[in-house]
């Protein structure tokens, strides 16, 4: 009875795979009809075809076109699917199984009136909604684009690589600890030399995403990028390519916190406010006991990456001082080292990273003296729009007994 009725559910698996099969080879565009008819050329089609007003693309989403051309909208995205083993070093606490939407990201895109005319907006949906990017930016040529709304600002090259093309299943240790998020501010960015540099910088309220300034105090950033063989993606693979490829980038950051910013809560977004400098635990009145009357942060980012025949590396250092108005001046330093080759091109890949967050001195070295030593491999079905990541991930700390944990993550990854 059950051989039967497991016969009878693969027979309908196989009949609903014929049916899509089907489906895929009769849902023909009319182009295409006429093309195999003989009707139109090749070269009619590929016309045809380009200027296409709605159109679907797999892993970029669909976009609509104005008949001018000037006017666009590409609604997209991607999510994540996590399963995490967590094995505590601590003999208290029993070992963990989660499963977990690590992301699921919806990205609304494009241009009005003009091609220079640009606007994103991306929202998070995996723990309720809330809004990640808004912005609109206008290109006045290739030296000057201005951008202006919520976004992430000029920072570390490792966390303004999108979530969806990197390395392992998520940033490293060092990254999580020191980077800014997103915020909202105005941005002036640009090229020179065919892009050999290029350059960011920007003003924002430095209080978070979707938090308001309530003072005059603001986050100055900025960014510069050498690309000395040519443009280099933000994509953390190993693509092969015969062409190498190098980045050396540089970012900093400045900002004085007071305690009416505290007051007003910090969105957990920017990771310096958050893990670093631990002011989100704060109230207004804790904060002025701590420091006095404010606190002013440096954070500056140096990175090289090089990607060459398959293989890939990446090395990022961070450093941040903190100046508190009362209390003794206390700096902080992460960085990581990565690097990953394809063993088989666009199909699989093994990476390995160690990361780690470091100070010596006694006001920051409780939150510090951490790294991770990290094992992954990486299957593409069709590059970053459809994937599967695993990696296992050894914690030292050298500051806390029994924290030592060791967790395997296993991560699957479409975008649509």
């Amino acid at each position: 009875m059950k051989l039967k009725k497991l016969m009878g559910l693969s027979l309908c698996w196989l009949l609903a795979g014929l049916g899509l099969t089907a489906g895929e080879v009769q849902a023909r565009t009319l182009e295409e009809i006429l093309k195999d008819k003989g009707v139109i050329t090749a070269e009619d089609y590929a016309e045809a075809k380009k200027n296409r007003l709605v159109a679907y693309t797999p892993g970029k989403g669909l976009k609509a076109t104005s008949t001018d051309g000037n006017s666009s909208l590409t609604l997209g995205g991607y999510a994540q699917f996590i399963y995490r083993y967590t094995d505590f070093d601590d003999s208290t606490k029993d070992t963990k199984s989660d499963f977990d939407i690590r992301r699921f990201k919806l990205q609304l895109k494009g241009n009005l009136l003009s091609k220079d005319f640009g606007y994103k907006f991306q929202g998070e949906m995996a723990s309720g909604f809330k809004t990640e990017d808004a912005y609109i930016n206008y290109k006045f040529g290739p030296h000057l684009v201005l951008k202006a709304g919520q976004f992430k600002p000029p920072q570390a090259r490792q966390e303004l690589t999108s979530a969806s093309r990197q390395l392992f299943p998520d940033r490293s240790l060092a990254n999580d600890t020191f980077n800014l998020g997103r915020d909202q501010g105005v941005q002036a960015g640009g090229e020179f030399a065919d892009k050999l540099f290029a350059y960011r910088i920007g003003l924002f309220n430095g209080n978070g995403p979707n938090t308001s300034n309530v003072d005059d105090n603001h986050m100055f950033t900025g960014r510069l990028d050498v690309n000395p063989f040519g443009a280099y993606k933000m994509d953390e693979a190993g693509w092969p390519s015969d062409k190498l490829r190098l980045n050396l980038g540089s970012s900093f950051a400045w900002e004085k916190i007071s305690a009416s910013d505290v007051g007003i809560g910090f969105d957990k977004d920017n990771d310096v406010l958050d893990v670093a400098l631990a002011l989100d635990s704060l109230t207004a009145a804790s904060f002025a006991a701590a420091y006095g009357s404010d606190l002013t942060w440096q954070l500056w980012t140096t990175n090289l990456n090089v990607s060459w025949m398959g293989a890939t590396f990446a090395a990022e250092h961070y450093h941040l001082n903190a100046e508190p108005q009362l209390g003794a001046d206390w700096d902080a330093d992460g960085y990581y080292l990565q690097a990953g080759y394809q063993l088989i091109p666009k199909t699989l890949e093994l990476g390995i990273r160690y990361s780690a967050v470091e100070s010596t001195d006694a006001n920051a070295s409780a939150r510090f003296d951490k790294s991770q030593t990290q094992f992954g491999a990486n299957y593409y079905f069709a590059e970053h729009m459809a994937k599967l990541q695993t990696d296992v991930t050894l914690v030292s700390d050298d500051l806390s007994t029994q924290k030592d944990d060791t967790i395997f993550r296993l991560q699957a990854q479409f975008s649509f």
